[in-house]
């Protein structure tokens, strides 16, 4: 398995990813993710199918913002992105944790807690890509911005996964509003 800090255009290492981590798929709340920019025939729940020929696209320019919410707080570790290997494969993309109701503009006048730097080799469905752990340790949602792809019109991703652990007891769908 690849393993790669920020894309193969690192500059900072990364500490890899701790013993112990596993996917994280089943504590992604798919009821409360979206995505805004997506084409309509070509969803952001297509990423969780785990079929490359199905695919989240953008519908008017390159950009994605995908907001993945999980049912408990979790560390995280590192992303998996599958991409397609061609002009439409995500090269920048910013990485916001626990911030609600982003829009295309907040997310180019916020500072993110990281941004990756992808090439193809991270669009692999075998490689991770590590995220600054410290940056990530209580995280109950993670914006992704798509800011930029490799040269096309439209962006396309076609698997997503999140690795790290859970924080013990927190599971937020037993949340209750109280007054």
């Amino acid at each position: 398995m690849m393993l790669n800090p920020r894309g193969a255009a690192a500059e900072q290492a990364v500490a890899p990813p701790t013993q112990g981590d596993i996917d994280l798929g089943e504590f992604i709340d798919k009821k409360q993710c979206f995505c805004l920019n997506e084409d309509p025939a070509h969803p952001h729940t297509n990423l969780f199918i785990g079929d490359e020929r199905l695919f989240l696209q953008s519908d008017s320019d390159e950009q994605l913002l995908v907001h993945i919410q999980f049912n408990e707080v979790v560390k995280l570790s590192a992303i998996n992105f599958v991409g397609p290997e061609d002009e439409s494969a995500p090269l920048t993309i910013k990485v916001f944790a626990n911030r609600l109701n982003l829009g295309f503009s907040d997310v180019e006048d916020l500072k993110a807690e990281q941004t990756l730097d992808l090439t193809p080799a991270d669009m692999l469905a075998d490689s991770q890509t590590n995220l600054y752990a410290v940056k990530f340790q209580r995280v109950s949602s993670i914006t992704l911005f798509v800011e930029e792809n490799n040269g096309d019109d439209v962006s396309k991703l076609s698997g997503l996964k999140f690795f790290g652990q859970t924080v013990a007891g927190t599971n937020m769908a037993e949340f209750k509003k109280c007054g």
